[in-house]
């Protein structure tokens, strides 16, 4: 996380200015196409390891939630199937998503980074992982937040996405997990397309591509281990 040096005015008192420290090193999404395969793997080992790091950060009592999102989730999902724009076979990730609601939010709750994927990951000239970008952080479910790796992470890298998985969970993956991340997944991939619409039909379109993976993946909703896993 940026920490500031120095903060000021200058230019005649008409601006501020503010020195931070940064992650020396490029986007992890740009680095790992240019990997073998196996280091990619071992980069998803580190992004879980410092994912579990963060999530055994102790909460704040006043900062724990006196809600869950359940109620959020299915309202968002209400407005997807209100919206201009549906897309094919989303019957059986809609009934998959109602019939397992109760999965989701049952873990933690635990300070979440809030947009963990490889485009929020430095890759350093050491070979090292910085994390940046926390802005979005929140406490929740855990298990939320790996349904990035569908969204974002498996078009750049499905050997990472294994790694932080297996990583994370010390290469024992509950079947829970994978059945908690097929709610995630299912409800993030049909919301996205409403969510997209504020910005125009590109990110529609690119919202109901990710929507076909998704859908591919988990052969139609119909399992909950995703094609792409498989245990190293």
């Amino acid at each position: 996380m940026s920490k500031p040096i120095v903060f000021g005015i200058c230019n005649q008192n008409k601006n501020v200015y503010m020195l931070l420290t940064y992650v020396e090193g490029i986007d992890l999404s740009d680095a790992l196409p240019t990997l073998s395969n196996d280091e990619q793997y071992e980069l998803g080992r580190k992004a879980g390891t410092i994912l579990k790091q963060i999530y055994n950060q102790d909460v704040e009592p006043q900062h724990i939630p006196t809600t869950t999102k359940r109620a959020r989730k299915l309202e968002q999902i209400q407005r997807y199937m209100a919206s201009d724009v549906r897309v094919a076979n989303d019957d059986v990730a809609l009934n998959y998503i109602t019939e397992n609601i109760d999965k989701m939010c049952k873990h933690g709750p635990c300070y979440l980074h809030g947009d963990f994927h490889p485009g929020n990951l430095i890759y350093t000239p050491t070979g090292e992982l910085g994390v940046i970008d926390f802005n979005r952080y929140e406490v929740g479910d855990p298990y939320e937040e790996f349904y990035k790796l569908e969204s974002f992470g498996v078009e750049v890298s499905i050997p990472y996405c294994i790694g932080q998985i297996d990583a994370y969970f010390a290469g024992n993956v509950p079947m829970e997990f994978f059945e908690t991340l097929t709610v995630y997944v299912a409800h993030v991939a049909l919301f996205s397309i409403k969510w997209a619409e504020k910005f125009g039909q590109a990110d529609v379109d690119g919202m109901v591509r990710r929507w076909l993976m998704a859908y591919e993946h988990y052969h139609g909703f119909t399992t909950v281990i995703p094609s792409w896993y498989s245990k190293r």
